[in-house]
């Protein structure tokens, strides 16, 4: 089973740039299938009730969290690997243009020799939205319009798209990237709205710290909604976003998710521990799994 892992790099001491190009490579002499990494443009002391993946809906986020800007984290491990699959997870899409994204992902699948995963999703903060000056409502739709506005550009020389949110007419956007038709679009969340986007327009898809006994579930309704869409499940690349704390945890997820034929990537939630003792752990039971 491949097993990735989603780091957060922080610019704390262990936690900086260089720290991500050196667990990059641990990642791939141990055996790692891949390096996902998170977005947040800005992030709040105080938010509203929304957050999707606590009982409370409250993220448990410590005032002044954040991490760096998850392409530049990829660029760092791109330097120091060579068959690590990196990816994020996820960018918050709706906050990015399209255009100036699509030249980015394509600049950095060429420093990492076309290995980039963009994995993208529609977020859960409202106040990121409105300091950013996005409109909240129609995310989802804005979306799916730039999801097909980068892949036109990724593979039409030149490139034209009219849209609702976004539009351009004979564009050249050289270069394109690397892998053709483009990379990857692995699409992040288990909501439905999510699951349901990532059937229509992903590449693959990939989930959030999901609750091991939601795996099975929320395969299924992924199943459904591809065939809704008239797409066979086989065609998407389906990786686990899991949390970590113990060996023996990894196991129950990781006989869960073998039954859907997807794999792993874990994000370790132990505090006080150095991250690289705990990749060393999860390695030594990657071979048992």
């Amino acid at each position: 089973m491949d097993i990735g892992l989603i780091a957060l790099f922080d610019g704390q001491p262990g936690n900086t740039l260089a720290d991500a190009a050196r667990t990059a490579k641990h990642l791939e002499e141990n055996g790692f299938s891949g390096l996902w990494h998170p977005d947040h443009v800005v992030m709040f002391e105080q938010y509203a009730p929304k957050y999707p993946y606590s009982s409370d809906g409250v993220p448990q986020l410590p005032p002044g969290n954040g991490w760096f800007d998850p392409l530049f984290v990829l660029a760092a491990a791109a330097t120091t690997t060579t068959r690590l699959r990196l990816g994020t997870s996820i960018i918050i899409l709706p906050e990015r243009d399209p255009l100036v994204l699509a030249k980015q992902v394509a600049t950095l699948d060429h420093l990492c020799g076309g290995r980039l995963d963009l994995g993208v999703g529609i977020g859960w903060s409202a106040e990121e939205y409105a300091a950013l000056g996005i409109p909240w409502e129609r995310r989802g739709a804005r979306a799916d319009e730039y999801i097909a506005a980068m892949r036109r550009l990724w593979q039409d020389l030149p490139a034209s798209y009219e849209g609702e949110f976004v539009s351009f007419h004979d564009v050249l956007a050289w270069p394109q990237p690397l892998q053709r038709p483009g990379p990857p679009i692995i699409v992040g969340g288990q909501s439905p709205g999510a699951l349901r986007r990532a059937a229509r327009h992903g590449d693959g898809w990939i989930s959030w710290v999901l609750p091991v006994e939601e795996v099975g579930p929320t395969t299924n309704r992924l199943r459904e909604e591809c065939a809704a869409a008239g797409r066979d499940p086989a065609e998407l690349r389906c990786v686990y976003g899991v949390p970590y704390t113990t060996p023996k945890e990894l196991q129950v997820y990781a006989e869960a998710v073998r039954q859907t034929g997807g794999e792993l990537a874990v994000l370790p939630w132990v505090p006080g521990r150095n991250l690289l003792e705990v990749l060393d752990e999860v390695a030594e039971q990657r071979d048992l799994l």
